[in-house]
C-alpha cells in the first residue's frame, strides 16, 4: 500500500514531529511511504495513495486523490482543514482526539492560578525590577470555593473537573448529550442552558469543539451574562469569542481577566488589538504542547493502522454529523 505523509502545518516543535515521523517510518516498513514537504509534491503523490498522514489537507490536493481511503490527522481538532468535498467523500477520517487530555487540563489549571494569583502582574513587576506588593496584594484571589463552569465536558473537560475538585472548587458545566451524572461535576447542564452556567461561574472555561453551533458562542450578550468579576479561559478555538465584546468587558471591569490560548487568526498578528486587552494572559496555541506528543500520537496511529490493514474498527473516527 502507498502512504503519503504531508508535514504541512503542525503545532509541535520540529524535533517532536521528526520523532513522530521516524516512528511512522518504522511502522510502515514494507509499505510505500512518501514524505511530502509542500503542496506540489503532496498533490503529485496523493494521486495513487491509499492513505495520508498529516496535519492538514487542502481542496486542491484532495482533488487529485483517486484511491484515498483513510486520512490520519495529527491533531485532535480538525476544523481548520475540513471542507465540503472532504466531508462528502467516503474517506475515513481519524483524529488524535484525547491526546491532549492531560496537558490541556494542566494548562487550564495553570492559567486559572496565574489569573487568580496575578502572576501577570508579578512578571511585569519583575521585568521592571520593582518589588511592589500593592497591586498583587490587593487583587490576588484563590480558587478554593469558586465555581468553575466548564463549557464542553468531554475528555479534556472532565479532566479539568477532576483537577478543579482537588482545589476545592464547585464544578458545573455543559454537555451536548446529558444522560446521567458525571464524575467530579456538581451540576450538569445541556448546551441550551449555557446562560445558567455563565450566571453562576466565577471562571468560565471553553473546551468545546468548534462546530456550527459553537462558533461565536461567547458574544456580547453571553459575556454580559457572566458574573461581575469573573474570568474567561479559552483553550478551544478563537472563533468562539467576540473579542471586541471581551475587550470592553475587561476595560470596564465587568470581567476581572482572561486567559487566551487560541485566536481568530493564527499566528496572532502583531497589530491585533487582542495584544492590548487589559488583564489578559496570552499563550500562542500551546495548551496542547508536550514532549509526550509523538509517543501518544504514534500509539493512536499504530492502532488505526492495524485496523486499516485488517479491516478492524478504528478509533477517533471523525463524525461528520457531530463535526468532531
Amino acid at each position: 500500500m502507498k502512504f503519503v505523509l504531508w508535514r504541512m502545518f503542525h503545532m509541535e516543535s520540529k524535533e517532536i514531529v521528526d520523532d513522530y515521523v521516524s516512528r511512522i517510518k518504522g511502522a510502515l516498513a514494507g509499505h510505500d511511504l512518501i514524505i511530502c514537504e509542500n503542496g506540489e509534491s503532496a498533490a503529485r503523490e496523493i494521486v495513487d495513495a491509499d492513505a495520508m498522514i498529516g496535519w492538514r489537507i487542502t481542496p486542491e490536493v484532495f482533488a487529485q486523490a483517486k484511491k484515498l481511503k483513510w486520512i490520519q490527522f495529527g491533531s485532535a481538532g480538525i476544523d481548520h482543514t475540513v471542507f465540503p468535498e472532504l466531508i462528502e467523500s467516503d474517506v475515513v477520517i481519524t483524529t488524535l482526539s484525547g491526546i491532549h487530555t492531560t496537558v490541556v487540563a494542566e494548562h487550564v489549571l495553570a492559567q486559572m492560578l496565574a489569573l487568580t494569583r496575578r502572576l501577570d502582574v508579578a512578571i511585569r513587576l519583575q521585568a521592571e525590577h520593582r518589588y511592589d506588593r500593592t497591586e498583587l496584594a490587593a487583587t490576588s484571589s484563590e480558587l478554593s470555593g469558586k465555581t468553575i463552569g466548564i463549557i464542553g465536558l468531554g475528555k479534556i473537560g472532565l479532566n479539568v473537573a477532576r483537577l478543579a475538585k482537588a482545589f476545592e472548587m464547585r464544578v458545573i458545566g455543559t454537555k451536548r448529550v446529558v444522560d446521567g451524572g458525571l464524575p467530579n461535576v456538581d451540576e450538569l447542564y445541556t448546551t441550551n442552558e449555557l446562560d445558567k452556567v455563565l450566571a453562576q461561574s466565577d471562571i468560565v472555561v471553553l473546551v468545546v469543539p468548534l462546530t456550527s453551533d459553537t462558533r461565536a458562542l461567547m458574544g456580547p450578550s453571553e459575556i454580559g451574562r457572566m458574573k461581575n468579576g469573573a474570568y474567561l479561559v479559552n483553550v478551544a478555538r478563537g472563533a468562539m469569542i467576540d473579542h471586541d465584546a471581551l475587550g470592553k468587558a475587561l476595560a470596564v471591569g465587568k470581567l476581572a481577566g482572561a486567559a487566551l490560548d487560541v485566536f481568530p487568526t493564527e499566528p496572532l498578528p502583531a497589530d491585533s488589538p487582542i495584544w492590548e486587552l487589559p488583564n489578559v494572559i496570552i499563550t500562542p496555541h500551546t495548551a496542547g504542547s508536550s514532549r509526550k506528543y509523538s509517543g501518544r500520537a504514534f500509539a493512536i496511529f499504530t492502532r488505526n493502522l492495524e485496523a486499516f490493514l485488517t479491516g478492524g474498527q478504528m478509533v477517533n473516527v471523525y463524525s461528520r454529523e457531530r463535526e468532531y
